[in-house]
């Protein structure tokens, strides 16, 4: 896989894009560090013990889902994780100055993501882009016709 070139300043920094081993142990330790948080919180909220194993069970069941590692990609910490990982373990300094948004984006590519091609797709299948101020969609059109698979 080809790395991305990032452009920070007058460097090019090459990042590469995860293989498919390492986006498994980077879910798993994310589903890991979020079983753990939710116990936590269940102990403190004084859950009882079947609120506790509901609560496991539902959890349990994003286990493996690919959505676990485009959500992190939209936290700090995520992308910061994510894009260490695609480094080799070490963050590059000059990434430390980046604001949230581009961090995103980088952690996105190194998912194997771009996120205006994401767009793009949305648009040329016909869907309305989302709205990126309030995050909802206009509702499909009504009018015209049914398409032939529609039709009775």
């Amino acid at each position: 896989m080809k790395p991305m070139a990032v452009d920070i300043e007058d460097k090019t920094i090459l990042v590469p894009k995860l293989k498919v081993q390492e986006l498994i142990d980077l879910g798993v330790l994310r589903h890991e560090r979020e079983r753990k948080n939710l116990i936590e919180d269940l102990e403190d909220s004084g859950a009882t013990q079947e609120e506790k194993l509901a609560q496991l069970r539902e959890h349990r069941k994003e286990r493996g889902l690919a959505s676990i590692l485009v959500r992190s990609a939209f936290t700090v910490d995520g992308s910061f994780q994510i894009i260490r990982l695609a480094m080799g373990g070490e963050f590059p300094e000059a990434f430390e100055t980046l604001d949230p948004t581009r961090l995103s984006r980088i952690a996105l590519g190194c998912l194997g993501l771009d996120l205006d091609d994401l767009v793009e797709e949305e648009a040329t299948e016909g869907k309305e882009p989302t709205n990126r101020e309030t995050g909802t969609s206009k509702p499909p059109s009504l009018s015209g016709t049914a398409p032939a698979s529609l039709t009775l």
